[in-house]
């Protein structure tokens, strides 16, 4: 009877596990599939987008590229997530040391400040900076808000990881350094944020390609001035029927992708996780 128990629940167990399995398996499906979906179509020789192509041809990679408003875009968006990424490593670094070394006053309310923006719907987020924008009649200055903007959303993505890895450091290599004679300024430059690289690497590619994609909050700020590249693909995909807006897509995810990898060569991505 004890050894018929001990197979039902192995049995149980395995059961479970495959479930699991499946279950993941599934969502990996969902979430992978319409990406493929997209990268194929992008090579359709056809002139509208269809899925499977009838033929295949790279001829609307070299339309994005001959396409003026891709190259104005394309430029603007990578000057937006740069931008606001290296304004919220500098503002996210010192928040997150304040959080895990000091626990200032209000820190509850410090802590839920900053993160916030996670919290909040970034259409809401979005509503609410343009209504801020109207209110301040600065409507003229798109790329300065745009930025302000994307260092608001990014921020989270900085002092998330990096208050994960200051939190996770042994205080007693700052207190050494103290003891020998460094200033603050040396401690944290010397000793803090080395140990907290692998947060703010892992926070910096996270901000800026979160930055790069983002649709919600660029539709409220940009104008006619400066317009990311999500916004501009929102509005092609709105009025053309054919294969730009699945090539641009297709470019976007190199993009991504690429800038992992380069990640991965410099660091290694075991700077996302340890040191």
């Amino acid at each position: 009877m004890g050894n018929s128990s001990a197979i039902s629940s192995s049995a149980m167990w395995n059961i479970g596990r495959y479930a699991i399995m499946c279950f993941a398996g599934f969502w990996c499906v969902f979430l992978v599939a319409p990406i493929f979906v997209v990268i194929v179509s992008a090579f359709t020789a056809g002139d509208y987008l269809t899925f499977p192509p009838s033929g295949w041809s790279i001829r609307w990679f070299i339309e994005v590229a001959n396409l003026s408003w891709f190259r104005s875009s394309f430029l603007t968006s990578i000057l937006i997530s740069t931008v606001s990424t290296a304004i919220a490593i500098l503002a996210g670094v010192l928040v997150a040391r304040a959080l895990a070394r000091y626990q200032p006053k209000g820190f509850v309310f410090i802590e839920f400040v900053a993160l916030s923006p996670l919290i909040l719907p970034a259409v809401v987020l979005g509503f609410a900076l343009f209504n801020v924008i109207n209110i301040l009649e600065i409507e003229q200055h798109a790329l300065a808000n745009l930025i302000a903007g994307h260092v608001l959303v990014t921020i989270p993505f900085i002092v998330r990881s990096v208050w994960s890895a200051m939190a996770g450091t042994d205080v007693s290599y700052e207190e050494a350094a103290q003891s020998m004679g460094a200033t603050p300024t040396v401690v944290f430059r010397k000793v803090v944020l080395p140990m907290a690289r692998p947060g703010i690497l892992a926070g910096s590619v996270l901000a800026f390609t979160y930055s790069f994609n983002d649709v919600s909050i660029s539709v409220f700020l940009a104008g006619s001035n400066a317009k990311p590249l999500a916004v501009e693909l929102m509005s092609n995909m709105e009025y053309s029927a054919d294969p730009v807006p699945a090539a641009v897509s297709t470019i976007m995810v190199a993009i991504a992708i690429g800038f992992f990898i380069l990640v991965e060569r410099i660091g290694g991505m075991k700077m996302f996780v340890g040191k």
